[in-house]
């Protein structure tokens, strides 16, 4: 590889000194330093990138699951938690000006206003998974590793004239599914690209105390750690047989089904979300590729006794709805705004919202021409997510399109009903509006 290298900034007849140069500034580039987490709004982000995901990283989105009963409930909606994610990209270039290597990952930050060391105990640990994946960690992954293969994959097709791709990827993205007075859990979702047919791809639960913002593991969740591994176990092995299609391909494989499925209880392959505690394969793991990122979700009613009651969703009441007001037409001190969120030039406007509101999401979105419009919107970058909201707004600086929208506000009511809402301008006044995802396609 160092060979291949040295060829490479020794060819002078090939290359200019000048992209010798840059060739050797690639080489040597530095980690770059990952921000100090503080609490402040948002500030203006790069052009929004739409990127097309591999089909592993697609979700059907869950249907609507009633209220929790009050006896398996033991967590409070408690402070409330917002959390900001900033996308990062580098793209890096061969001599010629070629990208060969495309590195992103998205860093979210949160703010819990009443505990704000449990809020820097987790940022700060949120920085360092975030140093892990920029460098790799010691394994054969990181960005240094990559832009090596990629050189040297650059160097054999310009020398063989091969015909193969020069562009690796590695991109990772981040999902709040849960927050609440005591759990804050992350999914993580990375993909990477090499070359050949198609990549690897691996999911992460990242799962936190918002009481003391400590990393959440199996061993706090239960007293006894191996009863609870075993509980689970049965629980994974139960709802896997619910689908016997399901369970038939998992036991084609030559290993026994419910031992493969009860070692899915292992940190950094769990997290929990609006459903239950939700379990995962390593990519490959159980079934054909295909098939490869089945969830188990275990629902909070069989996880009650099971897990310690702190850690159970909290009930959720009240009723909500949403409103869009231009900020130069509300009269001072008549709202009450938690944040500002600067997203572009453009129109100051208030999100208002009147009864509470849950998991509030400003994202961004891809649009799918399917004919199901629950497929329709595909969330491609997270701006801002607030726990809940009860009677106040939140301030978001944009620009408003004339035609499709492009920012997508959703939240959950009390029933766990998952509402999505976007910015459009209505097309006989000029006026902000929010329009339901009945919406079509425009121009």
């Amino acid at each position: 590889m160092k060979k291949l290298i040295s060829m490479i900034l020794c060819l002078s007849t090939a290359f200019a000194l000048s992209a010798c140069a840059e060739l050797d500034a690639i080489r040597n580039t530095k980690l770059p330093p990952l921000p100090t987490p503080e609490v402040r709004a948002t500030e203006e982000p790069a052009p929004v990138e739409i990127e097309s995901a591999p089909e592993a990283s697609r979700e059907t989105p869950k249907p609507a699951i009633s209220a929790l009963p009050v006896d398996v409930t033991g967590a409070e909606i408690g402070d409330r938690v917002i959390i900001y994610s900033k996308k990062t990209t580098e793209n890096l270039d061969a001599p010629d000006g070629s990208l060969i290597l495309s590195f992103s990952y998205v860093t979210p930050t949160v703010r819990i206003d009443e505990r704000p060391d449990a809020a820097k105990a987790i940022n700060e640990q949120l920085v360092l998974f975030d140093e892990a994946y920029i460098s790799g960690n010691g394994s054969e992954g990181g960005k240094n590793h990559l832009l090596e293969e990629a050189l040297d994959n650059y160097t054999y097709v310009h020398d063989k004239g091969a015909e193969l791709n020069t562009t690796f990827t590695s991109a990772r993205t981040v999902k709040s599914l849960r927050a609440d007075g005591s759990v804050l859990s992350f999914r993580y979702w990375t993909s990477v690209y090499t070359g050949g047919k198609s990549g690897s791809y691996s999911y992460y639960g990242y799962n936190f105390s918002t009481q003391t913002g400590e990393k959440l593991t199996l061993d706090k969740l239960s007293p006894d750690v191996e009863t609870l591994k075993s509980a689970l176990g049965d629980r994974i092995i139960s709802v896997a047989r619910e689908d016997e299609e399901l369970y038939s391909k998992i036991a084609q494989n030559d290993f026994d089904a419910d031992s493969a499925l009860r070692a899915l209880v292992r940190e950094g392959n769990w997290y929990f979300d609006g459903d239950g505690m939700v379990f995962f394969p390593e990519f490959g793991e159980l079934m054909p590729e295909e098939n490869s990122f089945t969830m188990f979700t275990i629902p909070y009613e069989l996880l009650a006794g099971v897990i310690d009651d702190r850690y159970l969703p909290a009930v959720r009441e009240g009723t909500s709805e949403l409103e869009v007001l231009p900020l130069n037409e509300v009269e001072d001190g008549t709202v009450w705004s938690i944040d500002r969120l600067a997203l572009s030039e453009g129109d100051e406007l208030y999100l208002k919202i009147s009864g509470t509101a849950y998991d509030v999401t400003v994202s961004n979105f891809y649009y799918v021409d399917e004919a199901d419009p629950a497929d329709r919107f595909y969330e491609t970058e997270r701006h801002w997510y607030a726990s809940f909201m009860t009677d106040c707004a939140l301030q978001i600086r944009t620009a408003i399109p004339g035609g499709m929208p492009d920012l997508m506000i959703a939240y959950t009511d009390a029933d766990y009903v998952e509402h999505r809402l976007f910015l459009s301008e209505n097309s006989d006044n000029g006026h902000v509006t929010l329009v339901d995802d009945t919406i079509e396609a425009v121009g």
